[in-house]
């Protein structure tokens, strides 16, 4: 399970140390929590919930293949046709609908979501043109980007869960 816990501390210019205190944890539980190597208790997930102002929820971010696992949830799939010209429209439409995309060809997308309206979500996709230099691609990952693979060597896709902007009191 991915968490926005190091996104929220930092928000709120807090050190690693800073939180542990508040949490009544160590440090270092706080960088396990943070690195995802462990979940937090369920009592240190509410105080984060209640430190950070936030829904337990919408800091604790179950991968959809998790949740589709434990509800045994089916999947719709649907694929597109795209070209170089109305392609990103064509993602931005299918990514408000809830629709991931999981591959693509030529001019063609491929798309899955939860047949569950109530689980699915909405994505967000980003393509980079030209070289992709591994700084890049790095730099993108630690956006919580994840690289879908490219084409031709040219076009360079990555999809994100639709994360709305952090309000910073």
């Amino acid at each position: 399970m991915t968490n926005r816990v190091a996104e929220l501390r930092t928000a709120q210019g807090w050190s690693q140390a800073q939180l542990a205190e508040l949490l009544s944890v160590t440090r270092q539980t706080v960088i396990a929590i943070e690195q995802s190597k462990t979940d937090p208790s369920l009592s240190t997930a509410m105080r984060l919930g209640w430190i950070f102002r936030k829904p337990v929820e919408s800091i604790f971010i179950a991968e959809i293949d998790e949740q589709m696992i434990a509800l045994n949830g089916t999947w719709e799939y649907k694929t597109r046709v795209a070209t170089a010209f109305d392609e990103m429209s064509v993602l931005e439409q299918m990514g408000d609908e809830g629709w991931e995309m999981t591959g693509f060809g030529a001019a063609v997308l491929h798309f899955r979501r939860p047949a569950n309206a109530e689980l699915r979500r909405k994505w967000e996709y980003k393509r980079v043109s030209g070289i992709l230099t591994n700084a890049n691609r790095v730099g993108l990952e630690k956006q919580a980007w994840s690289f879908l693979g490219n084409w031709v060597g040219v076009f360079h896709y990555f999809k994100r869960e639709f994360r709305p902007a952090i309000l910073v009191n």
